[in-house]
């Protein structure tokens, strides 16, 4: 889903291969039982939140009917 952001957002892509990075430290703690360093725990925080302000806007000029 994250490599589809940039055709249906318009997510940059260097956003994406940030988002893509982080999605699989995250599938490597799942699955080892790990822990995700501070660092990378406050990027995937802002670079949800950034996100997050990317789909709203893109909602409000595109379908505000969806807010």
């Amino acid at each position: 889903m994250i490599q589809s952001l940039p055709q249906t957002i318009g997510l940059p892509t260097g956003k994406m291969a940030v988002l893509d990075v982080l999605r699989r430290k995250r599938n490597l703690t799942d699955y080892s039982g790990g822990w995700i360093d501070e660092t990378s725990m406050e990027q995937c925080i802002f670079e949800a939140k950034d996100l997050l302000q990317l789909v709203e806007d893109r909602l409000k000029g595109q379908r505000p009917e969806l807010l």
